[in-house]
């Protein structure tokens, strides 16, 4: 029973970062509706909904013997595959947001105090 509680309490922990993220994303996306912020959205909700898959779904359906070793392998994989969309949407949109952000800058230059580190 208490290593029961221990193994979803450590779950729950883990869902924690991705949850910011998504909130973040959440905010981001109700201030400007863009490519960026949508596959940013994206991404992390999907990264959110595997980390829950994957530290709250996936042990307790191991554990009381739902699966076989075939089946608990395939869904790991499907989640991989969906993992590696997800990490992509997130950098892509990342990769947009930081190129704007950059060429805004750009374009003011007022608006910004000089680099003094250059």
């Amino acid at each position: 029973m208490g290593e029961s509680i221990l193994t979803s309490l450590f779950g729950f922990v883990s869902i924690i970062s991705p949850l910011i993220i998504f909130i973040a994303c959440c905010y981001y996306i109700s201030k400007q509706v863009k490519a960026d912020s949508i596959l940013l959205l994206i991404g992390s909700g999907l990264s959110l909904v595997l980390t829950g898959f994957y530290s709250l779904l996936m042990p307790y359906l191991v554990r009381s013997g739902s699966f076989s070793m075939t089946q608990t392998t395939s869904y790991y994989t499907i989640g991989g595959v969906i993992s590696f969309f997800s990490g992509m949407c997130f950098a892509v949109g990342l990769f947009i947001l930081i190129s704007n952000t950059v060429n805004a800058k750009k374009s003011f230059p007022s608006q910004f105090p000089p680099n003094e580190f250059k």
